[in-house]
């Protein structure tokens, strides 16, 4: 649980993510943390685990997914017990312990072009609460060309929970549990839409309920690795829903416990 390099995280930092839902935080990671999650991620590519997908097969580039790396990777684990991400999200969401949720890598390749839709994360998860969020680090520079996030800014309050989408491409996943999803993308000028550009270690921490998209790799030569690590804070307690994302194994939790556990291991606390 090594912090002792702490990116600044402001006041401001943690009302505009509490207004928002979303803020930029840069400089996370050094360099030398971001070569060896690339280098990780190599080694991912090359010798897929259980959960590896491969989203939007029909582009001529690889839009390539995997999740729970810590579980078997060293530089994954690493990242999520020793590098100052947990730390940063801890301070962002006020909390006094950060739980690892799970860590999920998604590399968009050049000519990966169809975008991600329009989601909230939180709605695919066995987990409720205030204090769950994903820190989105970039490893290679993104902007509007080669996958950057977009966030509707406030929608995390809105009250309004929204059906999950089946990223395989077979649209949203229908449950009476929560509402059809607003088409933000042909009403853009509707929606208060924020995005950043990004270099490789600088991080985006953003609400699980925080609606976003990402855009596809457009150009000929950049890629788009990404990693994206879900973290809960105090007030996170594990739900079963209707229809939810696949676990490693069965964590062993009753709906309303606390996510402290094997799977969902404790990985900052504050001082």
């Amino acid at each position: 649980m090594n912090d002792a390099v702490r990116p600044r995280v402001t006041e401001d930092d943690v009302r505009a993510y509490e207004r928002d839902g979303a803020v930029c935080i840069r400089k996370v990671l050094n360099t030398e943390w971001v070569d060896r999650l690339r280098n990780a991620i190599d080694r991912i590519e090359k010798n897929p685990g259980p959960f590896t997908e491969r989203y939007s097969p029909q582009d001529p580039g690889m839009f390539l997914s995997e999740k729970f790396m810590w579980t078997f990777d060293p530089d994954f684990r690493a990242y999520a017990f020793e590098s100052p991400a947990a730390g940063v999200v801890g301070r962002v969401m006020r909390a006094t312990k950060v739980n690892l949720f799970y860590d999920h890598l998604m590399v968009k390749d050049p000519g990966a072009v169809t975008p991600t839709p329009w989601h909230q994360d939180m709605n695919y998860w066995p987990a409720e609460g205030r204090q769950v969020a994903s820190m989105w680090l970039a490893l290679d520079d993104v902007d509007g060309t080669n996958g950057g996030l977009e966030f509707v800014a406030g929608s995390h309050v809105s009250g309004h929970r929204y059906q999950p989408f089946d990223f395989r491409g077979t649209g949203a996943v229908e449950t009476d549990e929560f509402e059809k999803l607003p088409d933000v993308e042909s009403h853009r000028d509707d929606f208060n839409i924020l995005s950043w550009d990004m270099k490789a270690g600088d991080a985006v921490m953003f609400s699980a309920l925080t609606l976003h998209g990402a855009r596809g790799n457009t150009t000929s030569e950049r890629r788009r690795r990404a990693l994206s690590v879900r973290f809960t804070g105090d007030d996170a307690r594990f739900i079963q829903r209707k229809k939810m994302i696949r676990l490693l194994r069965d964590p062993g939790l009753k709906p309303g416990d606390k996510l402290d556990c094997d799977l969902f291991p404790v990985v900052w606390r504050a001082a």
